[in-house]
C-alpha cells in the first residue's frame, strides 16, 4: 500500500475513536447524572415518608406504597398523599 493511504487511514480512525470516546464519554456522564437524581429523589421520599410519620399523617406502611417510594420518590408519595385524604383505601 501507498503510504499516504497508510497515513490517511491512520488519521480517519484515530478522529473516529476520538469522537467515539468523546460520545461515550458524555453519555455515561448524563447517565450517573440520571441515576444520581433518581437516588436522590428516592431517597427523599423514604425521608419524607419517615416524617409525616412523626408527624401524624398514617400512610399505611404495606408493600407496594414502599416500594412505590422507593422508584418514584416524592412523586409517588404526593400520589400517595392524595389518593388518602381522598379517601381511597391504600391497605
Amino acid at each position: 500500500m501507498d503510504p499516504l493511504t497508510i497515513a490517511i487511514a491512520a488519521a480517519v480512525f484515530i478522529v473516529a475513536a476520538i469522537l467515539f470516546l468523546a460520545i461515550l464519554f458524555s453519555v455515561v456522564r448524563h447517565a450517573f447524572r440520571f441515576i444520581g437524581a433518581i437516588l436522590a429523589n428516592s431517597i427523599v421520599g423514604l425521608v419524607a415518608l419517615i416524617v409525616l410519620g412523626f408527624v401524624g399523617v398514617k400512610i399505611p406502611l404495606t408493600t407496594p406504597v414502599i416500594v412505590s417510594i422507593a422508584l418514584f420518590g416524592l412523586g409517588a408519595l404526593g400520589t400517595l398523599l392524595i389518593f388518602l385524604f381522598s379517601g381511597v383505601a391504600l391497605a
